[in-house]
């Protein structure tokens, strides 16, 4: 008699078990941290470490320029395809410097959860000192 009280218990426990675990699965996969066929988390570039500097405001360099340097990581699942870095300066007395683009990635493309190192130097001309830049991430969900 007493067996059959303990294996009566067992059941409604075990069914509690088995439904929180689904539940927290079913959340889990409704955010996508586990990914379900069929489902996707769009590509999306985010800037790691990303930075630039003057290189015109140091003497060891003869030529000015804004050297970028970093990694642009993509956060999504899907692929980046036409990866470009939009990089913008403005000189310090107004006006813009630089309005360019810039290819990362392996020729324009950053596969899901995955990151591109980027190391460039781009030269404006000597008018001035750059005061502020922006590095823009861009991407293209379509090959």
């Amino acid at each position: 008699m007493g067996d059959r009280k303990i294996s009566s218990k067992k059941l409604p426990i075990t069914l509690g078990v088995v439904c929180i675990i689904l539940a927290i699965v079913i959340v889990l996969m409704f955010f996508n941290f586990i990914p379900i066929w069929g489902s996707n988390k769009e590509a999306k570039l985010v800037n790691v470490g990303l930075g630039a500097r003057d290189l015109g405001r140091d003497a060891q360099f003869t030529e000015r320029a804004l050297r970028i340097e970093g990694y642009v990581c993509n956060v999504g699942i899907e692929t980046a395809y036409k990866a470009r870095l939009h990089v913008v300066a403005d000189y310090v007395t107004g006006g813009n410097a630089i309005d360019t683009y810039v290819n990362i990635g392996l020729g324009g493309v950053i596969y899901g959860e995955d990151s591109s190192e980027v190391e460039v130097d781009i030269p404006y001309s000597a008018y001035a000192d750059l005061g502020s830049w922006t590095l823009t991430p861009i991407w293209s969900a379509t090959p």
